[in-house]
């Protein structure tokens, strides 16, 4: 049948279309509900940059997590484990070297910057309040898991059992660069490098079926860049704790776009898909968690 396979489940595509229509239903009705916030205290949005991103995370959360507990409940019955998001073993030590892997890939970054430019970090966490610099830290990691949810686990998963593990991988880090098109200052080079992170990130998944992995690797890079470092993070400056100028070639070091939009990020990001792809500890780390 057009709709079963060979062992009468729904196909892969039927499942992923399915999960989109849930995403797109739920991702209006919760920006309608939003909207409506907003229209009752709009002097709380009006000028506070925060609060309108943490309002466009939220509408992105609720879709993100009842369109994927709708389909798998109902279309994919598998449960919620065999897609990496619960504590299985060893999520811990994954969840540690994914944040050493963001860490040695922003080491290399700095190094980079020292080597092609002229690099400064000034102390700026006292010119900003403790509340927005908390605000900003935690909309960090909701915007980290808010964008796995999406671009890696369940939907992955679906297009990889459909497409095949590189196409399926390739087709959402395609997509998760093309939603970073319309970031400040966005560039050609910035959105290739946005697919090639994508690309990582979805072989963090694919190699460990785990969430942990990809999900550690995102927010230690983007809570380094930009909360720790103060490094523009895809185009937005946001609240942090030191400030890093650099000057120097933008088509090396991303210009306004921030590092993400220069050549050395496509380095980073290569070595570090490379890497992921080849570690016996990755391939470890995933037969223990299968089994």
């Amino acid at each position: 049948m057009i709709f079963l396979n060979d062992k009468n489940e729904v196909r892969a595509g039927f499942k992923f279309a399915i999960y989109v229509g849930f995403f797109l239903i739920f991702w209006v009705a919760t920006g309608l509900a939003l909207s409506i916030v907003v229209y009752q205290f709009p002097d709380v949005f009006t000028y506070n940059q925060l609060a309108v991103l943490a309002l466009n995370e939220i509408a992105l959360l609720v879709p993100a997590v009842v369109a994927m507990a709708l389909t798998i409940r109902f279309v994919d019955h598998r449960p919620r484990q065999a897609f990496g998001i619960a504590f299985l073993p060893r999520w811990q030590c994954l969840l540690i070297f994914g944040l050493l892997l963001a860490a040695g890939m922003l080491g290399v970054l700095l190094v980079f910057c020292k080597i092609a430019g002229q690099l400064s970090i000034q102390w700026t966490g006292g010119q900003t309040s403790s509340g927005k610099l908390a605000a900003t830290f935690g909309l960090l990691f909701l915007a980290a898991l808010n964008e796995e949810l999406v671009f890696r686990c369940f939907p992955l998963q679906l297009l990889m059992d459909g497409m095949g593990e590189w196409p399926g991988m390739i087709a959402m880090s395609i997509l998760f660069g093309a939603v970073h098109m319309n970031n400040p200052n966005a560039s050609v080079l910035g959105t290739v490098n946005t697919m090639l992170a994508g690309v990582l990130l979805s072989l963090a998944y694919a190699r460990t079926r785990s969430l942990w992995l990809p999900y550690a690797i995102h927010v230690g890079w983007n809570l380094g860049l930009g909360f720790v470092l103060g490094f523009a993070l895809s185009g937005l400056d946001i609240a942090s704790l030191w400030t890093t100028n650099v000057t120097g070639s933008d088509l090396l070091l991303g210009g306004k776009y921030g590092p993400e939009g220069g050549l050395v990020a496509t380095f980073i990001f290569a070595a570090s898909a490379v890497f992921i792809h080849q570690t016996q500890y990755i391939a470890a780390a995933k037969r223990q968690l299968t089994t």
